[in-house]
């Protein structure tokens, strides 16, 4: 049984990749146009990135974008959430059991509480009960490159991953040295058995100063985090992607892999890198538990951060919802 993290998030605690921008200044496209170019980036984890202010979607695989395409969110009482979600379920065909069998073709359900992606049309300007609506070419496209499990972003703001002339990893949450910054304190808990295999995802809570890790939706393990971070300081927030391909040994992690990742704000523009570096020694995990983390982790691992503490009965205030953990198997009555 699947679970999907949907949060409002930031950053979190490895490495990030500085992506190259495909183009400085793209032409608008009129509503019903998309841009469709997957050859620029042939393999590699793939996100899904939607800008309710721009109504505007885009895919990228590898930490390059691969396509554009407009969109059509939720009308005013009616909002489309926000945050980080996991693709529970797709289908070529599928009717609406909440709005009176309304057909929506290349559904991918973002929610089981009536949110997807699926074709419909598009005015211009926010008009469905909350799902995305997407031009029926796209959506056939994009149907054709997601799997189950896949991760979309519905942020405000425009937000893009970072950019630079050439990719260069940026280390997190690397260890304060010895002596400067002790060990957090509490309950580690480590249970890979509980899922022993499916993909792997992480979420920082600040407010909880905690580690959840995930395999296959299910929590296998959670640490107490250190955080030292100066009293007006706001820790950094975005979402990390681990990508394929292999950066330069770090000297922080000798003898360890190094994949690049891709870094996205969820606030708005884009990733800041000075923000970035400024969690270099600021965050703390058990050097055990990162370990033990550093095993399983993989391309495609999403690792994110939230000042909201991790509970079911969290929902933010701001722009962003919180939403925890939820089954991926559909209820009794699917909406």
């Amino acid at each position: 049984m699947n679970r999907s993290f949907l949060t409002r998030i930031g950053s979190i605690f490895v490495l990030a990749c500085l992506i190259p921008t495909l183009s400085a200044a793209p032409t608008p496209l009129k509503p019903g146009e998309f841009e469709w170019h997957p050859e620029r980036s042939a393999k590699g984890p793939l996100l899904v990135v939607v800008s309710i202010d721009d109504q505007m979607a885009y895919v990228y695989r590898n930490g390059v974008q691969i396509a554009r395409s407009t969109v059509s969110t939720g009308r005013e009482g009616k909002e489309t959430p926000t945050g980080v979600f996991t693709i529970l379920q797709r289908k070529k065909k599928h009717e609406s059991n909440i709005y009176k069998g309304a057909k929506m073709p290349y559904m991918q359900r973002l929610t089981w509480t009536g949110i997807a992606m699926h074709a419909g049309q598009l005015p211009g300007y926010p008009a469905s009960a909350g799902c995305i609506r997407l031009p029926y070419a796209f959506s056939q496209k994009l149907y054709s490159t997601t799997t189950n499990g896949s991760t979309v972003v519905i942020t405000q703001k425009k937000s893009e991953p970072s950019k630079s002339e050439k990719p260069a990893s940026i280390l997190l949450a690397t260890q304060p040295k010895t002596g400067e910054k002790p060990e957090p304190t509490g309950t580690i808990v480590w249970e890979p058995h509980k899922s022993p295999s499916g993909p792997v995802n992480c979420l920082l809570s600040y407010t909880d100063k905690t580690l959840y890790v995930s395999r296959n939706g299910v929590i296998i393990g959670q640490s107490p985090v250190g955080l030292f971070f100066d009293t007006n300081e706001a820790p950094p927030e975005g979402v990390f992607l681990m990508l394929e391909g292999e950066s330069a040994p770090e000297p922080y992690l000798p003898g360890v892999k190094i994949h690049p990742w891709s870094v996205l704000s969820l606030t708005g523009g884009d990733a800041q890198t000075d923000a970035v570096a400024r969690m270099r020694g600021r965050i703390r995990i058990p050097h055990a538990f990162r370990t033990s983390v550093q095993q399983i982790i993989r391309p495609g691992t999403i690792l994110l951060a939230t000042n909201e503490s991790s509970t079911p009965q969290t929902r933010s205030s701001g722009e962003m919802a919180i939403m925890l953990p939820e089954q991926s198997e559909a209820p009794a009555a699917k909406p």
